[in-house]
């Protein structure tokens, strides 16, 4: 198993990925989002735990993603962790944004300081039914941002940042899911990944395609026709099985996944803004690898946690403490456990969440059933 090492040393190269996020917050509220379920604990990143991260952490990073659940373009310190990145001689950075705060300032500020990749969440392919999903922002604005952006990018003559979009795959929106394409098409974006939504409530069920094998395998295929018709890349999940292997409904106490391990083969390490690591963020409910923050990142990695469970994961195919593989569904996309968040299976995981008083899944999101059933 191939361990990190900086640039130099012994003539071994990094290859760490790096998942963060500078804060917990997010300025929308999305209704498939696990914020609709918990509410994360008030944490973001300061400018003396960034110097940390830039001198002990980024030296090791391969690829670095500096945000993954939260909005990073509002945050006064994303300016300085993406130079910081930059600084520390990171080769790829990305970031996952609403694109609600992507003006012409921060255009050129991630022009300027070299992101490898900008990727859009839009879950949509009009203004009626993002506003729906997306509350809070605004579709002109949004796609007027992503268009902008790709213009001042080619105005430049480069191909970096690459641009994507991100669709969550819903009963709600699975009608545009198709037009989409054409919109990237129009926006000048040239990749989409598409990906099913995670039950983050029981009453979410509902809304997951995942539930529809036939429909939703019929759909994928459509995708991937238009997409190489297009000229589009589309990242599409596997095809379903005909029936899906349901939950008992029992809260595991010891999950164990056995099957491939993403995090473990591609040498993840999942960064909270408390300075928490996980090997996973499916893991933060069973127990934490050190706080990079009190413990040099070199100790984390090849300490004793962390080792052992690398080690069986690539081994054994075993991950403990994984109720499912929700990242990548590389092999098992059959069974129920891929789809629920791992509150609603996990003792350890209920337990650890605050939950929040519960709602109902908005009712007016649904569309008419003739445009749900149209595909």
């Amino acid at each position: 198993m191939t361990l990190p090492i900086k640039n130099g040393w012994f003539g071994r190269k990094r290859h760490i990925r790096l998942y963060m996020d500078l804060s917990t917050t997010c300025d929308i509220r999305c209704v498939q989002c696990f914020r609709e379920a918990i509410i994360p604990p008030p944490m973001k990143v300061t400018r003396a735990q960034l110097e940390i991260l830039e001198r002990e952490v980024f030296p090791y990073i391969e690829r670095l993603s500096l945000s993954c659940t939260g909005e990073p373009l509002y945050l006064p310190i994303f300016p300085e962790a993406l130079r910081a990145a930059k600084r520390a001689g990171v080769p790829y950075v990305r970031i996952q944004t609403n694109a609600t705060h992507l003006d012409e300032a921060m255009s050129a500020l991630l022009l300027d300081e070299g992101l490898s990749h900008l990727g859009v969440s839009l879950d949509a392919a009009t203004k009626e039914t993002f506003e729906r999903i997306r509350v809070g922002a605004d579709w002109e604005m949004v796609t007027g941002n992503i268009r902008r952006f790709v213009e001042m990018r080619n105005a430049r003559r480069r191909v970096e940042p690459e641009v994507s979009l991100n669709f969550t795959l819903m009963t709600d929106n699975c009608h545009e899911a198709l037009p989409l394409i054409d919109l990237a098409r129009d926006l000048g974006v040239t990749s989409i990944s598409y990906h099913h939504m995670i039950v983050e409530r029981p009453e979410m069920k509902s809304h997951n395609l995942a539930y529809d094998p036939p429909r939703m395998n019929a759909l994928l295929q459509s995708l991937r026709e238009q997409a190489a018709a297009r000229g589009v890349h589309v990242s599409v999940p596997k095809d379903l099985p005909d029936t899906i292997t349901p939950w008992e409904g029992r809260l595991l106490e010891e999950p164990v996944y056995n099957g491939r391990c993403i995090a473990a083969e591609d040498s993840w390490m999942f960064l909270i803004p408390d300075g928490h690591c996980f090997p996973c963020l499916n893991l933060r409910d069973r127990f934490t690898l050190g706080n990079v923050f009190t413990t040099p990142f070199r100790d984390i990695w090849y300490g004793e946690s962390n080792q052992a469970f690398r080690g069986e994961a690539l081994r054994n195919q075993c991950a403990r403490g994984c109720d499912h593989c929700k990242a990548v569904l590389t092999d098992d996309t059959g069974h129920e456990l891929a789809y629920l968040a791992k509150r609603l299976t996990t003792r350890s995981a209920t337990e650890i969440d605050r939950l929040k008083k519960p709602t109902s899944f908005p009712a007016d999101l649904s569309l008419p059933t003739a445009a749900v059933n149209s595909l």
